[in-house]
Order: C-alpha cells, then sequence, then structure tokens
C-alpha cells in the first residue's frame, strides 16, 4: 500500500467477480517490428508504447523477483496464484510443472483455496482431453500444472468435452481447430463466441480463470508469423470479452508469467517484464502497486473478499 501513485500503480474498486486470462510467454520487449510481433497488435493492447483500448491499464511487472536466470512456468504460476516469491523459495526458476515444495504452496495459499474457503467460487474455465478422465492413473505418476494442482486442491470439478459442446468451457486453443484435426467432435468456436462464454460463465461464478499456451509455444519456435497470428488471436478474444461481460459487477484481468514472443531472436524465455492488463470500470480510494508477479494475488483476494490478505513470503511457509 502507498500513498502516492506511480506508472505501476493504479486505484480500483471492490468488484464483486472477476475473469482473469492467463496468457502464456507475452513479455515487454522492444518496439521493433523485426523482432517483436506484438508490434502488428491491431488493437493495441500488445504494443509497446500504446495504451489499452476501453480504458484499460496496463503494467509491466517483473517476472525474475530477485533471482537470477531466465524466469519459468512452475515458478511463475506459482507466485502469480499465490502471491509467494516462488523463485526465492527454491533459490531458482523452476521450468514446466511445479515441484513437491511448490505444490504444498499452492495446497495451502491459492488463491482458489483461499477464495474456497471464504465462500467464494471459482472456475478453472479450461477443458481436458478424455484421457484425463478415462486413465486417472496417468495423472498420479505424472506432474500436473500449478493451475490443475489448485483446481484439484480446492476441490473443483474439472471441464470435459462435453462442457465444450455445451458452451460451458474452452480448450486451451479456443477455437477447437486442434482438437478437431485429431478427429474429436467439437465445434468451431471464433474469437467472439469464446469471450461470449467466458463472459457467460462469469456470471455463475466469483472467478473464472482461462489459462492460454499457444503465444508461448509460437515464441519458442521463433517464427515471427505464427507469434503475430497468435498475438492477434489474443486480443480478437479479450475484445470479446470486454464487449459481452458485465462490466458494472465483472473485470478483466490479463497477465502473463514471464517474456518469450516478444523477443524471437531467442528459442527461450526472455528476462523482459511480463504484461499485465487490468479493466476495471470504477475506481476507488485503495491504492495497489504492481510491479512484479507477486502483486496479483492479494489484488484479486481484495477484489473478492473485501479485505487485503496476511502477508506472506517464502520464509513462513
Amino acid at each position: 500500500m502507498v500513498s502516492r501513485l506511480n506508472s505501476q500503480q493504479m486505484r480500483f474498486s471492490v468488484s464483486s467477480k472477476i475473469i482473469l486470462l492467463f496468457i502464456d510467454g507475452v513479455g515487454i520487449g522492444l518496439d521493433d517490428p523485426n523482432i517483436n510481433p506484438c508490434c502488428y497488435s491491431e488493437t493495441g493492447i500488445f504494443r509497446v508504447n500504446e495504451t489499452l483500448p476501453c480504458s484499460g491499464n496496463k503494467f509491466h511487472i517483473d517476472a525474475q523477483m530477485g533471482v537470477p536466470g531466465l524466469p519459468q512456468s512452475a515458478t511463475g504460476h506459482t507466485t502469480l496464484y499465490t502471491g509467494i516469491n516462488a523463485p526465492k523459495l527454491l533459490g531458482m526458476h523452476l521450468n514446466g510443472f511445479p515441484n513437491k515444495e511448490l505444490r504444498q504452496i499452492l495446497r495451502k495459499y491459492s488463491i482458489f483455496v483461499q477464495l474456497n474457503k471464504n465462500g467464494f467460487k471459482c472456475k478453472f474455465i479450461n477443458a481436458f482431453r478424455p484421457i484425463f478422465f478415462t486413465t486417472p492413473e496417468i495423472f498420479t505418476k505424472l506432474h500436473m500444472s500449478a493451475t490443475t494442482e489448485m483446481n484439484k486442491y480446492a476441490g473443483y470439478n474439472f471441464s470435459d468435452f462435453h462442457d465444450i459442446k455445451s458452451e460451458k468451457a474452452l480448450y486451451h486453443d479456443y477455437t477447437n481447430k486442434e482438437n478437431r484435426n485429431k478427429g474429436f467432435d467439437l465445434p468451431l468456436f471464433s474469437a467472439d463466441k469464446a469471450g461470449e462464454i467466458l463472459a457467460r460463465e462469469s456470471e455463475r461464478y466469483d472467478l473464472v480463470l482461462y489459462e492460454y499456451f499457444l503465444t508461448d509455444f509460437a515464441g519458442h519456435a521463433q517464427n515471427l508469423s505464427r507469434s503475430i497470428d497468435e498475438i492477434r488471436k489474443v486480443e480478437n478474444l479479450i475484445i470479446a470479452v470486454l464487449n459481452y461481460m458485465n462490466s458494472d459487477n465483472t473485470l478483466l484481468i490479463v497477465v502473463s508469467d514471464h517474456g518469450n514472443i516478444e523477443d524471437v531472436r531467442t528459442k527461450s524465455h526472455t528476462t523482459n517484464p511480463a504484461f499485465l492488463g487490468i479493466w476495471d470500470k470504477i475506481p476507488s480510494n485503495e491504492v495497489f502497486d504492481f510491479t512484479s508477479l507477486q502483486d496479483l494475488f492479494p489484488f484479486i483476494y481484495y477484489k473478492i473478499i473485501g479485505r487485503l490478505p496476511i502477508p506472506r513470503t517464502a520464509e513462513v511457509v
């Protein structure tokens, strides 16, 4: 909490509902169209030096958090969803899926678990393939993503392909092209339809989370054309959500965990700040300071519950 505002701070109202879009691997890079596909953003959402449309607020958040090396997914996701500096706890950035220490944090401190304990409803709207449900023994031996773990620890159900057909869930490729190409009988969704689904489901829950990973895949591929397509695909989804959601009682958050796609010169992640965009209609007197991945959790907690969480650090876990 601070008394004066700067470019990384904003006053926000207490709102009853949040749509959280996690977009993997989108950092704030150089304003160079030769290396940065974000320069081709058609709405201005991901352009380096442009303000967000629809009165949104853009922030550059630190993904390294005092730990040398390239930011990675396991520690980045855990930090976003718990507010605890996971790289500092482990002494390194961990890629892939959470290890035992990170799973323990998610089990106790994740936003899903904390909101559920306080009587609020969350939904992880990403749908899983049939093998997730028909062959569960596979997943007792394999680690899962931070979001999958926290959804499990909160005791929530997982969405399946039936939920996609019922327009209550989305695959991580919201168009369903990937699964249709594999022979699954699923409808073809546009960005507009996916945004409509997210907005409609947000009326039934306090927090709806959707995760999109194809941006990170495109960044690792170092393909400028593919990366431009992914940036535009994501921003079309964001605009659709903004068009459909009830902004009187719902806010939209778009956040990433680390840089990648914004620099096609490298196959790896980057140390660039991660992207954070917040669309909130009515400001309040509460001030939040957005400087790192750690700052998202207390903001979401406050917006939904109406009070700030107890501060926690890696040392007290």
